[in-house]
């Protein structure tokens, strides 16, 4: 099928500066073959006037129109070749006549002008076609952007040269796979988000309620005994305070799962950490009689992100403060060797079965079903911050033992990084 070429002003503009060169180039080669015929034609001129002047000094006798006739005779040519070439007048200097001269200059400047028409318009034909096959290849290109305005991802690696529209044609298949990764991971996000939304609804949903009957019973209970409205009231606080520790907890991994979290990396010493995580459960420790026995060396340090680091070691901490008996204990250890730094918490609960460990980093997952103030999110949630910042977290636990959390940061987890 044979292409159309579409004249747009850009190509108006290209053929118009062709055309203003090839103008400049005939017109060129017209004026130096134009020159070289009159110097050519003087200097035979000069020629014969020095040939008249010396045969009319030589032979005075003769008349000038015998030498004119001379000079346009017809004569022996082979003869005066040879004796030309005996005083160093070769032949290819030697002419009879200009007129023959000036008739072969006059078909040299034909040729000339005709070659260049020619060569000009093979020429113009082959780069016009050329440049057809190249607008063929920028509307490929259009109709390509327009499928990936239209969501059709696809990769078409046919035809594929070295030249300039090839190079744009490979980033825009890269261009291609990125935003067909970005658009799959922005459903993820929108299906997490989905998720992280029901979730919050249902997890809401019980202490919602019961706050709504508490307040009902406190608005139509009349001559209330002041000590059952002390502990409706302590009740409604304790749901509300867990509903706010769910929204946060919900709203910290919504952004962890959407991925707009950006860890920094700083060095955090161990111990300052873990102070910081047990001033902020000393109430909770003080209610239930809970002590802590820290173990952590001084110098013992590990890079990762304050914050979010500490809500990570918060969470593991509060799990084994819900889980140990009143008045227990909680071991917690520091250790920095030349492979990882580890921080472990050690409680003294019930212990977890097999079956229990495997499901315990779960959304949601509750191993005490008898604790209406447990959602099981912190650890799944202390899990995710850890592993994103190159760590992980490890749980041994026997029924009846205990259960010890072990959050390990490698010295270099991305090796060549």
């Amino acid at each position: 099928m044979e292409m159309k070429f579409v004249w747009n002003s850009e190509w108006k503009r290209i053929a118009a500066l062709l055309g203003a060169v090839y103008i400049a180039i005939l017109t060129a080669a017209n004026l130096g073959l134009w020159l070289y015929k009159n110097q050519a034609r003087a200097e035979y001129k000069a020629l014969l006037a020095s040939f008249f002047g010396n045969m009319s000094e030589v032979c005075p006798e003769m008349e000038e129109e015998e030498l004119v006739q001379i000079l346009g005779a017809d004569g022996n040519q082979d003869l005066g070749y040879k004796i030309l070439a005996r005083y160093g007048v070769y032949e290819e200097y030697a002419s009879v006549s200009f007129s023959g001269q000036e008739r072969r200059l006059k078909f040299l400047t034909g040729g000339v002008n005709v070659f260049l028409v020619l060569a000009a318009l093979v020429w113009g034909r082959v780069y016009f076609r050329a440049m057809g096959k190249r607008q063929e290849k920028i509307a490929a290109l259009e109709n390509y952007m327009e499928s990936l305005a239209r969501g059709e991802y696809r990769l078409k690696l046919e035809d594929n040269g070295e030249d300039e529209l090839s190079g744009l044609r490979n980033e825009i298949y890269k261009l291609t796979v990125l935003l067909r990764e970005q658009a799959e991971q922005a459903l993820v996000q929108r299906a997490a988000l989905a998720d992280a939304v029901a979730d919050i609804s249902h997890q809401i949903k019980t202490p919602l309620t019961s706050v709504t009957v508490l307040v009902d019973n406190l608005s139509s209970g009349g001559e209330m005994d002041s000590a059952v409205r002390r502990r409706f009231l302590a009740e409604i606080a304790r749901q509300l305070s867990a509903m706010n520790w769910l929204v946060a907890a919900m709203l910290k991994r919504s952004r962890l799962d959407a991925g707009v979290v950006e860890f920094r990396q700083e060095r955090l010493k161990m111990a300052e950490l873990v102070q910081e995580v047990l001033d902020r459960l000393e109430m909770a420790a003080e209610w239930r009689g809970i002590e802590f026995e820290v173990q952590i060396p001084a110098e013992a340090a590990f890079r990762g992100d304050r914050r979010w680091t500490a809500e990570a070691l918060l969470n593991i901490v509060k799990n084994g403060v819900e889980h140990s008996p009143q008045g227990g204990r909680i071991r917690i250890q520091g250790e920095e060797n030349q492979v990882y730094a580890q921080i472990e918490v050690a409680d003294q609960g019930a212990g977890l079965t097999s079956q229990e460990r495997e499901k315990l980093f779960g959304r949601f997952y509750n191993r005490d079903s008898s604790r209406e103030d447990s959602v099981g999110l912190g650890l799944a949630l202390a899990k995710e911050i850890v592993e994103k910042q190159g760590g992980y977290i490890l749980v041994d636990s026997q029924v009846g033992a205990g259960t010890i959390f072990q959050i390990r940061f490698l010295k270099n987890p991305h090796p060549g990084s």
